[in-house]
This record gives C-alpha cells, structure tokens and sequence, in this order.
C-alpha cells in the first residue's frame, strides 16, 4: 500500500492582519498628516509625482514607484507640481524580518504592475469603495475576495524579494539565516503541540533537532520571548482551560497532559492564571 507523509509548509512571508487601504488623488499643495505607526505601510504611485519624507530623508516617488515604510518610522506625504498624482496605499501588520531588504523605492517591472492591480481590483471586490481609513466589508463581497488581497499582498512582497536577493548574495545570506531560525522555531513548536497529551524534555528537542539545548532556548527566546518549556507550560495550561469548560476534573485533567502530579498542576495552573483549576471551573460554569 502507497504511504503518505504530511509535509507543513514553510510560510516565509505572512500578512497577519489588514489594516487600512487607501485610495488617494494627491492634488497640487496636497499634504497627508505626519503619523507614526506600529505597522507596515506601502505607497504605489500610479500617476503624476509625489514626495515621501521618511525620517529624515526626502524622497521622489514617480509613475510605478513603490516604497515600503517600516512600523515606527515617521512619514508624510506632500505633492508641489501643477498635476495630480493617483496613489495606492495599504497598511498591514506582518513579523517576517526579511520585509527589512525592501527599506528604498522600487520601480514595479510590468508583471508586478499587474499583481498590484490585482491587489486594487480584489480590495474593491471586498470591500466598500472609495476606500478610506476604516475597511468596511462589502454586504455581498465576492467569494474569498478578502483573502485574495491578502495572497496577493504576500505573493507580490515574496517577488520583490527575491529580486533584491537575485541582485546581492549579502542578502541571500541574511535571508538564508533568518528562514533557518523561523524553520527551527516551527519544528519546536511542532513538537511542543505533538506532545501536549504527554511529556517532552528540551533534551528530547535536542535530539530531534540536531542543535544544543542553549542554543535552542536562546533562539526561542528572542523570536517567542520566553523559553521553551516555559511556553511548553503556557500551551498545556491553555489546554487544561478547555478541558475544565469541558467539566473534565483537575485530577483527570492533570494525569491526560502528563504532569508529575495533581498538585504539581494545580501549582501550575495557578501561577499563569491566579486560579486554582477548581476555582477556574466554578468560575466558568457561574
């Protein structure tokens, strides 16, 4: 009999949330608010000329230019000529620290000219047009459209990477670095939720993935902000919540997820939540 094997797919770029789109007629003397923000925001100049001042620095965006500003870097917009110029804004949170190679205006080749239409045609199939500062979903939008404008925002970061990795091997590298980091915390974080109905060690992590157990637990860290087995509890206490709202008793519940004991749970339980697993499950059924 033919074997299958499942395979997760390495996901190197992941828009998390859609913040706003806009579609802007930057008229002469146009001038967009200075702002600062905690998110990813990216201008595609469609027609005529505008000026970006990022920072400190001033720059030019002419017909097909696009430029990605980074979470926390102060901007604005401002247009002196006689003409419009059409812009395409769109903001979205994203963690892949690779989006740090596309910090400087790109001039769109032509195929990434059309994703971008893409983009702007889907957004209108999703939501209400003209848009504005506040996506509001159309009431009979078409079917996946909003994931659609996602899958194409990545599918055209994804492209202007590669070109910028295709033009320097300095970049490849750090890219190469950074996708061999975001693989091992997947194959940690794999393993932590294959064993939640058990018991795992960081020397079994070890094990599997080849790395020493200080390294593991230093690279954890710094992209997840607490160590593995740390997290390893957090995961298992989220799971005793919904075994609790499940009316499964603590002892029982202690015994399924592999803890040394009942009190060890409890004792467990508590420090994340404040309750004990008893207290939790008066509270939830109240």
């Amino acid at each position: 009999m033919k074997r299958y094997f499942n395979h997760q797919v390495n996901k190197a770029i992941v828009i998390q949330n859609l913040i706003t789109i806009e579609s802007l007629d930057a008229t002469k003397d146009f001038t967009y608010p200075e702002e600062t923000h905690t998110f990813y925001e990216f201008v595609y100049v469609d027609s005529g000329s505008i000026h970006c001042h990022l920072e400190e620095k001033d720059i030019e965006l002419v017909q097909g230019d696009f430029l990605l500003i980074p979470p926390h870097n102060r901007h604005f917009y401002y247009n002196t000529e006689n003409f419009s110029a059409a812009l395409f804004i769109v903001c979205f949170r994203c963690s892949s620290e690779i989006l740090s190679i596309l910090e400087q205006k790109i001039a769109l080749s032509k195929e990434l000219k059309l994703l971008l239409a893409d983009i702007v045609q889907e957004s209108k199939n999703a939501f209400q047009f003209p848009f504005n500062r506040k996506l509001k979903p159309l009431n009979n939008p078409l079917y996946a459209s909003q994931q659609l404008v996602e899958n194409n925002i990545e599918k055209l970061l994804i492209h202007l990477v590669r070109n910028e990795t295709n033009q320097n091997e300095s970049i490849k590298f750090v890219m190469d670095s950074i996708e061999k980091e975001h693989n091992l915390i997947d194959d940690i974080l794999t393993l932590l939720n294959n064993h939640l109905y058990s018991r795992i060690t960081l020397e079994y992590i070890s094990q599997q993935t080849y790395y020493s157990k200080a390294y593991l637990n230093n690279i954890f860290n710094r992209h997840m902000g607490t160590s593995i087995m740390q997290y390893y509890n957090h995961l298992k206490i989220k799971e005793a919540k919904k075994m609790l709202r499940n009316e499964q008793s603590p002892s029982s519940i202690a015994l399924q997820l592999g803890f040394e004991s009942a009190t060890y749970f409890t004792k467990a339980f508590k420090k994340q939540t404040g309750l004990t697993p008893s207290a939790y499950k008066k509270q939830i059924l109240k």
